[in-house]
């Protein structure tokens, strides 16, 4: 397991979903970086302007308008650039997009092409060697969201000569603990990277020891490469693709704030590139469940579903979906804000596309083999 190394030709550019990602996870990378010389262009997706709990206890009001929620991004973007000081990386070297914040999700199964298309273009134009990026396993929604939408634009736009990293901010997930390498860090980096963090005021008010451990945990970082796939996370057992239909055995935990909402997502690209995206509701008991377009919330399909407490299998068509392309998968069983898991990806099989296409109706789909 490598870890990301630099030298004064190297190009880094860093997504985080919120400002304070890029300090909790990539501080001690980033002062390690700044020293050998390398360009640095740091890239927020979201102003982490709609973070309701902490701005009531820092301003002690219940009711928060728009106009307060922007306010607050505001002072989210002047927390991000004073942390950055610290760790000497300069306002002209940071891009803040402003995407919807707790609404990547969302923005990923319903309008993904677009977000997809911006955030490719801002890599275009900056042409970075190396790329660090959320892990598919974070369970915070928006990171695994961005996670998804820079696998999509790796796969479709970007060079191989582009080496892409993943860190994990939120959760404990052995698909990224196991496999991820551990960057050491010197007494003098892991102070400064801990004054950085304390420029994120509005987030210490009610998570100081929370975010203040961070300093004291070794960066891990994940070399992204389609060998290194992994097929089970969370509730995903185990996962069987083939040209007509997705196969998926799920194992239920008995949390029982996550048993009131089990949605099935399914995230590709249709036969002319196009990103589909469908949902499933996972109901408590077995039954034929209709597979709906995210984007018109229409029925598309007719999905089988096995199962007993605790267990589930689920069969899917498949015919939406482009066989040469990754599929991308995640069961929806939020708590709070977090998920149980994140996304899996699911890699692409050129040898089915000279299969011809099975079409099946909804109706006929629902009646076959019973």
């Amino acid at each position: 397991m490598d870890i990301p190394k630099f030298d004064s030709s190297s190009r880094l550019m860093l997504f985080a979903p919120h400002p304070d990602d890029e300090t909790l996870a990539c501080s001690v990378i980033l002062q390690q970086a700044v020293r050998v010389g390398a360009a640095i262009c740091i890239v927020y997706v979201t102003d982490g302007d709609d973070n309701p709990w902490p701005q009531r206890a820092l301003e002690r009001r219940w009711s928060l308008s728009p106009s307060d929620r922007k306010r607050w991004g505001k002072l989210r973007r002047a927390e991000a650039l004073a942390a950055l000081r610290v760790l000497d990386i300069r306002p002209a070297d940071v891009q803040f997009l402003g995407l919807p914040d707790q609404g990547l999700t969302d923005l990923l199964l319903r309008d993904c092409d677009s977000a997809v298309t911006r955030i490719a273009r801002v890599i275009d134009d900056w042409s970075p060697t190396d790329i660090l990026a959320p892990s598919l396993f974070d369970i915070h929604p928006d990171h695994n969201a961005v996670a998804v939408m820079m696998r999509l634009i790796f796969a479709d736009f970007l060079a191989p000569r582009i080496s892409q990293w993943n860190y994990l901010v939120h959760g404990r997930s052995p698909a990224f603990f196991d496999r991820a390498a551990e960057l050491s860090s010197s007494e003098l980096e892991t102070a400064i990277k801990r004054e950085a963090i304390r420029c994120h005021q509005t987030q210490i008010k009610l998570s100081r020891r929370r975010f203040l451990r961070y300093a004291a945990h070794p960066e891990r970082f994940l070399r992204v490469e389609r060998k290194s796939a992994v097929w089970r996370d969370g509730a995903v057992y185990s996962v069987s693709r083939a040209r007509d239909n997705l196969d998926v055995d799920l194992r239920f935990s008995g949390d029982p704030f996550r048993m009131r909402r089990n949605k099935f997502f399914i995230l590709g690209r249709d036969s002319l590139g196009r990103t589909r995206a469908c949902q499933i509701r996972l109901p408590s008991r077995s039954a034929d469940l209709e597979v709906l377009d995210c984007a018109t919330n229409r029925s598309i399909g007719i999905a089988r579903y096995r199962c007993h407490p605790f267990a589930g299998e689920l069969t899917l068509p498949l015919h939406l979906f482009s066989p040469i392309h990754d599929l991308f998968i995640k069961v929806d069983r939020r708590s709070w804000f977090f998920d149980e898991a994140g996304w899996i990806e699911i890699p692409g099989v050129p040898s089915l596309a000279k299969v011809p296409v099975s079409m099946i109706s909804a109706e006929e789909y629902s009646l076959a083999d019973r």
